[in-house]
């Protein structure tokens, strides 16, 4: 599960009995739906992470069964920006939105885009939380500058990479970080433009990419969308300076605190963290930020709720 994903799974599973499906694709066909429709059954209530198929699935077979049913917008699912093919699934998406019993989304741009795609919906904000004694600044920062995406053709331009990849010509003092599994040839094609000071460590263990958030001085995403931006607000609680375009959820998540790039423009990104590698203040200051903003006790105040609610609702 990704981080987020799973962070949520562990605040419910410490209050009810859970069980985790994974949803494989429509190719798995009726496998998945028989799979689907015997959890809800077995269920009191079902949490659906993104609206895809599987939560539509999921609130048709709780409405039949007389099930609750909770489902987590996370981007990819309402906005066209991160899904081209929104369009061809747009009546799914309003299925859902006016059918679960409960939609919280992750951030302010989810909701709007939810509610753009369905004006009557009831679409809850439920930031994402973040343990800051975890994920905490530790130690000297070094000339580190780091970014965390899945390595794939998609997110070569989606989340910046070859914009990332290239800045660092400009930036030759300081080493800079791609960490994030490989998925495809996409990580031959950034190996072949990259200089001698980009690193591909690919997928690292969580206490591991902490460690590279805590030596690293500058976070850089630079997406031409993001719903919310979990592994940059992780960069800053560990007091990187965020280097971030101004697209999708990143200005809810950085503030005032970061330094706002063209994300297109590898000179801009290089110049941005230029200019983050003089300004401490602002690590510290979006360190404070996430502390304040999204500290993981309100996110488990909001999925309970959010379940009590559903349950309560009879």
């Amino acid at each position: 599960m990704a981080s987020f994903v799973r962070r949520d799974y562990q605040i419910l599973s410490a209050t009810y009995r859970m069980r985790r499906h994974y949803y494989r694709g429509a190719l798995w066909g009726f496998p998945d739906q028989v799979s689907i429709l015997l959890g809800v059954a077995r269920s009191d209530f079902n949490v659906s992470w993104f609206g895809y198929h599987q939560a539509y699935r999921a609130i048709r077979y709780s409405r039949v069964l007389g099930r609750r049913s909770l489902v987590i917008l996370g981007g990819f699912d309402v906005c066209e920006e991160e899904d081209p093919y929104l369009s061809s699934r747009i009546e799914e998406i309003r299925y859902i939105l006016l059918n679960a019993g409960k939609v919280l989304a992750l951030s302010k741009r989810v909701q709007d885009k939810a509610l753009a795609i369905s004006p009557t919906a009831h679409v809850d904000l439920a930031y994402p939380g973040f343990d800051a004694n975890r994920y905490r600044p530790s130690g000297e920062k070094q000339p580190i500058v780091s970014t965390v995406a899945f390595i794939k053709r998609a997110n070569l331009r989606r989340k910046g990479l070859e914009t990332f990849v290239r800045s660092a010509a400009f930036v030759p003092e300081c080493s800079f970080f791609v960490v994030g599994e490989w998925l495809d040839d996409a990580i031959d094609y950034l190996r072949s433009i990259a200089p001698k000071n980009v690193f591909f460590p690919g997928r690292v263990s969580e206490v591991e990419l902490i460690r590279i958030f805590q030596q690293s001085s500058v976070y850089v995403q630079a997406s031409t969308h993001e719903g919310f931006g979990c592994s940059l607000a992780e960069g800053m609680l560990c007091g990187c300076v965020p280097v971030v375009s101004d697209r999708g959820a990143i200005p809810e998540v950085v503030g005032d605190t970061g330094i706002y790039v063209n994300h297109e423009d590898s000179r801009d990104v290089a110049r941005g963290v230029q200019e983050a590698l003089g300004r401490t203040d602002l690590g510290r200051a979006a360190h404070r930020r996430i502390v304040s903003l999204f500290p993981i006790e309100k996110r488990r105040e909001a999925l309970i709720g959010a379940v009590e609610g559903i349950l309560g609702a009879g």
